[in-house]
C-alpha cells in the first residue's frame, strides 16, 4: 500500500515531502529483522558498528553474529511468541541479541538495568517472561527478581565494545565460561549461508508467521504513573524507521552516534532506525547528558539524537568556550526578559564567529547533517543557541525537533531543519496522520485552534499489555474503522502551512534531569504521612534538570514539626521513587484548592506556579510559607 493511498490519507502531511515519499509503500514483513536484511543486504560490506576500541564491524558480520546468538538462544530454548526480559547495553553483544530474538519470533520486554530495584521487579512481574538476559555486573541484583518469579536467566558480558584491560577480559570471558554463557567465534561468514538460500539465512529461519507480530514490550508510567507494558508491533517499527528515510538527510554508509539506550522507545527507535538505513554505528557506553558534547565530537557523526537535556549540556560545553563573561550571561538567560534575550543571542553569536581559529577548529561542526531533539518539548532558548551554535560552527541545518510517544514507536512528527518554522514541530512523519479534536467531544476543531492531538499509523501499539481498561482510555475507532491515539498533548494544526505546534502537556507527567516523574505517584505516598492532610505535586522548571517538584501541602494541624516533617518526607520518597522526585520548593498552605466536583484543583496551582518561577531559584519569592531545598 502507497503512503497517499492510506485509508487515513486526508490526515496525513504527505503533500509536504517530495516523490519517494508520496510514492514509498508500507513495508510487506511482519518481521523487522527480515526488513533490516533485506535494508542492509546491498551494503554487506559496509561498516556497521565502531567500537569504543575502534573496532569496525561490518553489516555482513553484524547478521553472522546474529545467527550465531539466534542458533545458541535457540539452543537455550527460545522460541517464536516467548516473551524474553532483556536488560541490555548499547554494545555489539546487545545489539546482536535483540535482532536473534527478533529473528526468532520472540518478544523483547526491555528492561532498564540502572532504575529501581522495585521497578525491574514491577517489569519481570507485569510480563511474566519466559527468561530473563541480562549484563552479568546485573546479575546480583536480577537473580533474587527472577528466582522469586521462577524465570530462568542468562548473562552476558557487556564488554565487547568497552576499553577494557586484558586482565579483565581474561577474567570475564573466564566468568563466562564458568556459568554455561554462550561465547561466539568471529571466523564465520553470513556469505557462506547466504549462497546457499535466497530467502533466508542456513539454520536459523526467520520467524514469519504471526500476524501483528509483537516484537516489543516497552514499559511505561503513563500519565499517573500506572505501571504499562506497551505492545509495540514488528511490522509498525519497519515502518516507521522507513517513513524516517524521507525526513532525515541521512545516506547508507554516514555516522552515527548510538548513544541513547534502547530500553526506551526513543533509544530503541534511534538504533534500528541507523540499522536499517545502513549506517556506520559509532557505539559510546557514555549516554549521560555531561557526555553527550564529548562523544559528539570525538565520532564526529552526521546524525545524533539526544533529548532537550542532552543538546542544552552540548550548549553549555560550547559556550563555556565562548568567553566567561556571555557564560555567565547565559546561566542567567532565564531571569532576562525577552529584549534582552534576544540581545543575547547576537552577543552569543558575535563572540562564536570572533573565536581563536584553533578554538573554532576544535568545535567546527561541519559534519553534522542532522542533529534531532526529541523526548521532551524543546524549548525556544535551547531551539534558538542550538540553531546559532550550528550555523556558526558550520552544521548542514539547524536542529530538528520532534514529538513522539511509546505508544507509537516513539516519533509522529518532525520539524525538519530549516524547511520548518521555528518553534513548530513541523509535520507528520510518512504514514502517520494526525487530527486535533474538542477534549470532551472528540470532535475535530479548526485549523488554528488548540485541542488534544489525536495519531494514528502503522506504528500504534497493539494495546497495553493484560490491561485492556488503560487500552480503551487512549485508544478510540472511528466510524470508519481507523485507530486513534489519543496523546494526551495538546497542540493546533497552523491553516497554512499544515505544521504543528505543541501547546502544552494534558498528562501530569514531566521530566526531571533523564527520569519521569509522575504527580499522582508522589501525591499516594506523601498521603501515607499522619502528619499531612493533602498535597499537590507541581513542576517547576530548571535550567539544568528541565523540571524539578514542587509540594504543595496542607498539614493535619498547624503545630507539626516541619523539621522533622521534612525528613519524613525526604526519606520516604527517596528510599522508595529516588532522588529526581524529592522536591526543590515546599509550599504550606491552610487548605488545597479544590474543583467544583471536591477533586483537588492541581491545574491552579500549576498555573500560579507557571506565573512566579522562571527559573530554578527563588530570588523573587515573597511568601514566606515556601521553602527552597537545595
Amino acid at each position: 500500500m502507497k503512503s497517499n493511498d492510506l485509508k487515513y490519507s486526508e490526515y496525513t502531511d504527505i503533500e509536504y515531502y517530495n516523490n519517494g515519499a508520496k510514492d514509498a509503500t508500507i513495508p510487506e514483513e511482519v518481521n523487522p529483522y527480515e526488513f533490516q536484511l533485506k535494508e542492509n543486504s546491498k551494503y554487506m560490506n559496509n561498516v556497521a558498528l565502531v567500537t569504543e576500541k575502534g573496532e569496525k564491524i561490518t553489516y555482513e558480520e553484524f547478521h553472522t553474529r546474529v545467527d550465531e546468538y539466534a542458533k545458541a538462544l535457540k539452543e537455550k530454548g527460545v522460541r517464536e511468541g516467548d516473551r524474553i526480559a532483556v536488560a541490555s547495553a548499547n554494545t555489539p553483544s546487545g545489539l546482536y541479541l535483540k535482532r536473534a530474538l527478533y529473528k526468532l519470533g520472540a518478544t523483547v520486554c526491555a528492561i532498564n538495568p540502572v532504575q529501581k530495584d522495585y521497578l525491574k521487579e514491577a517489569d519481570i512481574e507485569l510480563v511474566n517472561p519466559k527468561m530473563f538476559i541480562g549484563i552479568n555486573m546485573f546479575s546480583k541484583k536480577f537473580s533474587t527478581i527472577t528466582k522469586k518469579y521462577g524465570v530462568d536467566s542468562l548473562y552476558f558480558s557487556p564488554f565487547d565494545s568497552v576499553k577494557t584491560s586484558f586482565k579483565e577480559n581474561t577474567l570475564l570471558n573466564l566468568y563466562l565460561l564458568f556459568s554455561k554463557n554462550f561465547v561466539f567465534d568471529n571466523n564465520k561468514k553470513v556469505s557462506t549461508y547466504l549462497k546457499r538460500t535466497e530467502n533466508s539465512l542456513d539454520s536459523i529461519s526467520i520467524a514469519n508467521s504471526m500476524d501483528k507480530y509483537i516484537s516489543d514490550i516497552t514499559f511505561t508510567g503513563g500519565s499517573s504513573g500506572t505501571h504499562k507494558g506497551v505492545m509495540l508491533n514488528g511490522n509498525g517499527l519497519s515502518t516507521v524507521t522507513k517513513g524516517a528515510n524521507y525526513v532525515l538527510p541521512l545516506k547508507p554508509g554516514d555516522r552515527f552516534l548510538g548513544n541513547l539506550p534502547e530500553f526506551m522507545a526513543f533509544g530503541a527507535f534511534a538504533m534500528q532506525y541507523a540499522l536499517n538505513r545502513s549506517l556506520e554505528i559509532h557505539l559510546t557506553s557514555k549516554a549521560m547528558p555531561q557526555d553527550f558534547a564529548g562523544e559528539v565530537y570525538r565520532t564526529r557523526p552526521n546524525g545524533v539524537f539526544g533529548g532537550p537535556i542532552q543538546w542544552n549540556a552540548y550548549i553549555d560545553y560550547v559556550l563555556k568556550n565562548a568567553g566567561d563573561d556571555v557564560y555567565e550571561k547565559y546561566r542567567n538567560l532565564s531571569k532576562m526578559e525577552e529584549k534582552d534575550q534576544k540581545e543575547f543571542y547576537k552577543i552569543v553569536r558575535d563572540a562564536l564567529e570572533n573565536l581563536d581559529p584553533s578554538e573554532k577548529k576544535q568545535l567546527d561542526m561541519s559534519f553534522l547533517k542532522s542533529g534531532v531533539s526529541g523526548g521532551e518539548q524543546l524549548t525556544s532558548k535551547t531551539e534558538n543557541l542550538t540553531n546559532i551554535i550550528f550555523d556558526v560552527l558550520g552544521a548542514k541545518d539547524s536542529i530538528y525537533n520532534g514529538l513522539g510517544m511509546t505508544e507509537m514507536w516513539a516519533p509522529v512528527c518532525v520539524k525538519r531543519g530549516n524547511l520548518n518554522t521555528n518553534g513548530t514541530i513541523g509535520h507528520m512523519l510518512p504514514f502517520v496522520g494526525a487530527k486535533v479534536v474538542d477534549p470532551v467531544t472528540f470532535e475535530e476543531v479548526e485549523k488554528g485552534k488548540p485541542g488534544v492531538l489525536f495519531v494514528t499509523g502503522y506504528g500504534m501499539m497493539e494495546g497495553y499489555y493484560n490491561n485492556e481498561e488503560e487500552t480503551k482510555k487512549v485508544i478510540k475507532t472511528d466510524e470508519n474503522g481507523t485507530r486513534w491515539l489519543n496523546s494526551g498533548d495538546v497542540a493546533i494544526i497552523d491553516p497554512v502551512t499544515n505544521e504543528k505546534q505543541f501547546i502544552d502537556r494534558v498528562k501530569r507527567n514531566f521530566v526531571c534531569g533523564v527520569e519521569n516523574v509522575y504527580p499522582q505517584q508522589i501525591e499516594n505516598l506523601l498521603s501515607s504521612i499522619p502528619e499531612i492532610n493533602e498535597s499537590i505535586v507541581t513542576k517547576i522548571p530548571s535550567d539544568d534538570l528541565q523540571f524539578v517538584c514542587k509540594y504543595h501541602i496542607s498539614l493535619a494541624n498547624p503545630d507539626i514539626d516541619i523539621n522533622e516533617l521534612e525528613n519524613k518526607i525526604n526519606n520516604l520518597i527517596f528510599s522508595t521513587l529516588g532522588e529526581a522526585k524529592l522536591p526543590h520548593y515546599i509550599e504550606y498552605h491552610e487548605a488545597l484548592p479544590k474543583s467544583d466536583n471536591g477533586k483537588l484543583a492541581w491545574n491552579v496551582l500549576q498555573a500560579a506556579d507557571n506565573e512566579k518561577y522562571k527559573s530554578d531559584t527563588l530570588e523573587k519569592e515573597t511568601n514566606t510559607n515556601v521553602k527552597v531545598l537545595k
